[in-house]
């Protein structure tokens, strides 16, 4: 589930906003009040520059959905799955369940937010102007200027090459486009955004020493999340290809250790549990996999039970816990969760158990991954 409180849906799109939404919302809607609109047109009254703050605000929220909105519209007709929007304390995300099939795609996809806040800023421009020779209240037309020249800077700051920011992204593209290799272009364009991050950093601690002090470190602070979030990104998407290319058999236990149905927990906990490092066994009856026992379902018994309670009376059924070998690492990952056990059976119909997976093997996998940068066995162990 995605964080946050749910607003409702739009063009069948959940809409959220997180918790941290409410500092950038009284931010705003402050320094609208207080700074901007006063300045910009001086004699009202405080109530009246709070309805102006007030409207700014919320029309701003509306620009960077709709900017939103625009990026899922695009996914979704290009077949990646948009999962809903949040907005938060740096503006908005569309939550996507995976990556575009092609750069086209991406280009088309990142390229039409800024291009959607290019729109909406010449929308607010050209109603200022018509207000303006229509005689409209002049408050109104200044909350239009203000949102002309917000969604202008939305549009421009997006454009910045630095992803996870719409240019990082469309840099990624052509360079996808260019190489063919997606991963190539996503650590490009994450470095175009630690720097991006880091520039704004030095510029924020510059203006902080120079006494702009709230602007510095509001700087700071976005600096410092555009070089988190590009570093995230680039995890996610080594993430994603892991779950999509990893199968049960390049990341299991092979000729796991064992043990029968008939076996009491007691002799299961003094014979193995205590003795070896594995906190959990497949139940063998013969050659046929009977399910998987574990620490956890030892812990359920109480301990004067141990010696009259066998094995088969407390394992999980194998159909819970069995997996193909081919099974990508997305399956595993659900199949853990939804077993709640943190381990699945890995079973070929021919040669029956082939091997055992646990949480610890997917860890090991995933760190892996990290350090050589998004490398894939493929099925004679080779790197593709």
């Amino acid at each position: 589930m995605m964080p946050g409180i749910r607003l409702g849906a739009v063009l069948g799109f959940e809409i959220r906003i997180d918790y941290s939404w409410f500092v950038i919302a009284f931010l705003v809607l402050w320094s609208l009040s207080a700074g901007v609109f006063p300045a910009r047109l001086e004699g009202l009254s405080a109530g009246a520059y709070f309805v102006m703050g007030t409207l700014g605000t919320l029309l701003f929220f509306v620009s960077l959905l709709a900017h939103e909105l625009s990026h899922s519209v695009v996914a979704r007709t290009r077949g990646v799955e948009v999962a809903g929007i949040t907005l938060f304390v740096f503006g908005g995300m569309a939550h996507t369940k995976g990556e575009a099939s092609n750069p086209e795609d991406e280009l088309a996809i990142a390229g039409v937010g800024p291009l959607c806040s290019l729109v909406l800023a010449a929308v607010f421009w050209l109603l200022v102007r018509l207000g303006g020779s229509l005689g409209w209240y002049e408050p109104v037309l200044v909350v239009g200027e203000y949102l002309a020249l917000i969604n202008l800077v939305l549009a421009l700051f997006n454009l910045l090459p630095g992803f996870p920011l719409d240019g990082g992204r469309l840099f990624r593209a052509l360079v996808w486009r260019h190489t063919g290799d997606l991963t190539l272009a996503t650590r490009w364009a994450t470095r175009g955004g630690k720097a991006l991050g880091y520039g704004l950093i030095g510029l924020g601690a510059l203006q902080t020493l120079a006494g702009a002090v709230v602007g510095g470190l509001w700087m700071v602070f976005i600096g410092w999340f555009l070089r988190t979030a590009a570093l995230t990104s680039f995890e996610q998407h080594l993430l994603s290809g892991v779950l999509t290319h990893l199968t049960a058999r390049h990341i299991m236990t092979p000729d796991p250790r064992t043990v029968e149905p008939d076996l009491s927990l007691q002799s299961l906990v003094e014979d193995r549990l205590l003795r070896e490092p594995h906190q959990g066994y497949p139940v063998l009856s013969g050659r046929e996999v009977m399910g998987l026992v574990t620490l956890r379902h030892v812990r359920a018994v109480p301990r004067e039970r141990w010696p009259t309670t066998q094995v088969r009376d407390v394992m999980t059924p194998a159909d819970d816990v069995i997996l193909a070998p081919e099974a990508t690492l997305q399956r595993v990952l659900e199949s853990m969760s939804g077993s709640g056990l943190q381990r699945v059976l890995v079973v070929d119909p021919r040669e029956g158990l082939v091997g055992v997976i646990s949480a610890s093997d997917v860890s090991r996998w995933l760190q892996k991954e990290r350090v050589l940068g998004g490398v894939v066995p493929n099925s004679r162990g080779k790197l593709s």
